[in-house]
């Protein structure tokens, strides 16, 4: 039947833009390595050089402080008035009792169907 066809040829122009996405996002990662390590090895060097600020026709390159963050060593010492807690229904557990029979307030238990070909 032609849908099928049709489907196969889709399925397989799909698996081969999900392997060129990887190869593109591996491709991307290492270009964000590179360009980190080269600014820190810019930063290194004016740091060493004792420079905070380099002018040229073109850039203005210079060291600033980043904002200041929190460093969490040991979350196990944080007080819990300091910890947001959220609360995930438990699908796994609520599709069992619903399938055992057993009612569950603000579920319900959903089939539907799909279209299989091979």
């Amino acid at each position: 039947m032609g849908y099928a066809k049709v489907d196969k040829e889709l399925a397989k122009d799909e698996v081969a833009l999900r392997e060129e996405v990887q190869r593109l996002s591996a491709r991307a990662q290492s270009i964000n390595n590179n360009r980190r390590i080269l600014k820190q090895n810019l930063q290194d060097a004016m740091e060493i050089t004792g420079k905070t600020k380099i002018k040229t026709k073109e850039f203005t390159i210079y060291i600033q402080n980043n904002p200041a963050s929190v460093k969490i060593p040991d979350e196990g010492k944080i007080p819990a008035y300091l910890s947001k807690t959220t609360t995930v229904p438990d699908k796994t557990r609520i599709k069992e009792l619903l399938k055992e029979g057993k009612d569950v307030p603000g579920a319900e238990l959903s089939v539907s169907s799909s279209l299989r070909i091979r």
